[in-house]
């Protein structure tokens, strides 16, 4: 911005890509900012799968929460953008996808879930089972496991009616609701009774 002192009083207006204003001879000269309105193929992909990690962030709701704790200025939301906007694709019409099987929702020094399998029994109800691995120090057996069933196609997202599972209890139960086990991927991990600490996220296809 510059002062302009001119003999003729004020000026006031705009003269191409310049806006005079002020008064009492004191006159401010600014340059105006043209807006952005670029949308090239490959911007349109980028939002297009931020887009897409939005909403299936909104899905997964305090599930990512509990797994991505904030770490200084990045918020849960921004570190599940972070780990997982390469695990996304767009196609020629800029349709958004993610790759289920790379899916984080959960870091941190705790021990993971291991020996995860998963069941669906007649009654369309689906059991998730997993090892007891408690080694008194990065596996308590006090911490909570954490266990979602999403559906790959629509990405909503079902968690156990029991949400605070433990690692000795080795297993949760979730209604699929007659949703076909192979557009169904469960993801596990575990975190501190406390809140402070979670583990890598483990996957597993239902088949």
């Amino acid at each position: 911005m510059a002062r302009i002192y001119s003999p003729l009083g004020n000026i006031r207006g705009s003269l191409g890509n310049l806006t005079f204003s002020g008064g009492a001879g004191d006159n401010q000269l600014r340059t105006k900012i043209a807006s952005n309105g670029s949308n090239t193929p490959a911007q349109q992909n980028t939002r297009s799968r931020f887009k897409k990690l939005a909403e299936l962030f909104r899905s997964l709701g305090s599930t990512a929460r509990a797994g991505l704790k904030r770490q200084g200025n990045q918020s849960a939301y921004n570190r599940f953008v972070g780990q997982n906007f390469y695990n996304t694709a767009a196609d020629a019409l800029n349709v958004a996808s993610v790759d289920y099987s790379k899916l984080v929702i959960s870091s941190g020094a705790v021990a993971p879930v291991t020996g995860l399998t998963a069941a669906v029994r007649g009654d369309g109800v689906l059991l998730v089972s997993y090892a007891d691995n408690s080694n008194g120090n990065t596996a308590l057996d006090t911490d909570r496991v954490k266990v979602i069933l999403v559906n790959k196609q629509t990405g909503n997202a079902a968690t156990p009616d029991d949400d605070e599972a433990t690692r000795a209890d080795g297993s949760v139960e979730i209604n699929t609701e007659g949703q076909p086990a192979a557009d169904l991927m469960v993801l596990a991990f575990a975190y501190r009774a406390d809140g402070s600490d979670a583990s890598p996220t483990t996957r597993l296809q239902v088949v």
